[in-house]
């Protein structure tokens, strides 16, 4: 009698199949902890890539709207130097001043192409265009000083300030819009 029951017992431990023991729960609750830090880790990684990403595109925005205010800054004051300059030209009749008013305009056009957006080189297009064909006017071949008809300056001037005004009204749609 004292062996059947020893061998009840053996029998008893063995069994077939598996046996979920204290060892195996801290394994899984472990496995479950690492995973739960793995994806806590990937969303944290994705997080802060994605604020990097969207503080550089502010700051490159930030960055494009300074540098076209810059560019359509400097069309205007050369704007102004080419009017100024058409008016010295009334008395003093030399077109030097002009001249160099006119190239101090077209690279500040080229600032305008360079910093977009393509909906300005137009209106920029424009302003260069009516100031040109002001010079021209003032150049042309005569044997007699140039005489200009009041009509005419007053409609030459006329058209160099409706292109900057054009200008100047598309340029602020541009500077409100942070997406141009």
């Amino acid at each position: 009698m004292y062996i059947i029951p020893f061998v009840a017992q053996a029998a008893e431990k063995k069994k077939d199949g598996f046996e979920f023991t204290e060892a195996w729960g801290v394994t899984i609750a472990s496995a479950v902890t690492v995973l739960g830090m793995i994806l806590a880790a990937w969303i944290a990684y994705r997080a802060g890539r994605r604020q990097v990403a969207d503080q550089g595109l502010i700051e490159h925005r930030h960055w494009r709207r300074q540098n076209r205010l810059e560019a359509y800054k400097q069309f205007m004051i050369a704007t102004d130097g080419f009017t100024e300059a058409m008016d010295k030209w009334r008395t003093s009749r030399n077109t030097t001043n002009a001249g160099r008013a006119l190239e101090a305009l077209a690279a500040a056009e080229a600032g305008i192409k360079l910093s977009g957006p393509q909906s300005l080189h137009s209106h920029a297009d424009k302003v260069t265009k009516a100031a040109g064909a002001f010079y021209l006017m003032l150049r042309r071949p005569t044997l007699m000083p140039v005489i200009v008809p009041p009509q005419q300056w007053v409609q030459l001037s006329r058209d160099v300030i409706d292109a900057q005004n054009a200008f100047v009204s598309e340029a602020a749609k541009v500077l409100d819009d942070p997406d141009l």
